[in-house]
């Protein structure tokens, strides 16, 4: 007999989530300033993730940033010194797909807090033609 998959989860794992209520981010993409709402953000046990929806209301369109953020990073300036170290920054849209290589970012939460919040700039994925997010900012209310 197979186990089923709330065997295979801790109670902290699920004890941590919480979804997104209301939130955005505003950032420049390429210089052209954007603002996309947030999907999903989630309080792990040792990590905060959030994802901004870019579909634009076309839900075809699998077109996203996803942030994952260690606990310990919060509150300070990060840089980000390879693809995907030591923040993983995913942005995704209909012509590129890339992890943050450069730029930085600060993510703001308090343990027991209902709002993260955060800074970013120069972020791009260290390739020629990958678009550059700067002057960003976002705000998430959790549920």
């Amino acid at each position: 007999m197979s186990r089923s998959n709330s065997e295979k989860y801790t109670a902290e794992f699920f004890k941590g989530i919480k979804m997104a209520a209301e939130g955005q981010i505003k950032v420049k993409v390429d210089e052209v300033e954007q603002t996309y709402p947030v999907s999903r953000a989630e309080v792990r046990a040792n990590e905060v993730v959030m994802e901004f929806d870019m579909r634009g209301g076309n839900p075809n369109l699998n077109h996203f940033i996803y942030l994952v953020i260690n606990k310990s990073l919060l509150s300070q300036k990060v840089n980000f010194t390879a693809p995907g170290v030591p923040v993983y920054f995913l942005f995704q849209n209909s012509t590129q797909e890339w992890l943050a290589a450069s730029g930085w970012i600060r993510v703001e939460w308090q343990e027991g807090s209902k709002k993260i919040e955060g800074l970013l700039d120069d972020i791009d994925g260290g390739r020629e033609g990958d678009s550059r997010l700067s002057s960003g900012q976002f705000s998430v209310t959790l549920s």
